[in-house]
C-alpha cells in the first residue's frame, strides 16, 4: 500500500501509518491490553508488544494474499 493509503487506513481504524523500511507501509495499531496490530496489503498480525513488533515475530497472523 502506499503512504497515502496507509494513512487513510490508519484513520478509519484508529491507528498510526508508518513506514517500517524498503518501501513497506503499514497501519499500527495499539490495544489497550498492550497488544500491537499491524496491518499491511499482505496480511495483518498480532504481536505481543511494540518491542516485538519491532524485534520479533507475530502472535497470530493472517494472510490477505
Amino acid at each position: 500500500m502506499t503512504e497515502s493509503e496507509a494513512q487513510a487506513v490508519a484513520r478509519v481504524l484508529g491507528g498510526d501509518a508508518w513506514n517500517s523500511g524498503g518501501g513497506i507501509q503499514l497501519v499500527v495499531i495499539e490495544r489497550p491490553d498492550g497488544r500491537v496490530v499491524a496491518v499491511s496489503d499482505e496480511a495483518v498480525c498480532e504481536y505481543d508488544d511494540r518491542d516485538a513488533l519491532m524485534h520479533g515475530g507475530p502472535s497470530n497472523s493472517i494472510m490477505l494474499v
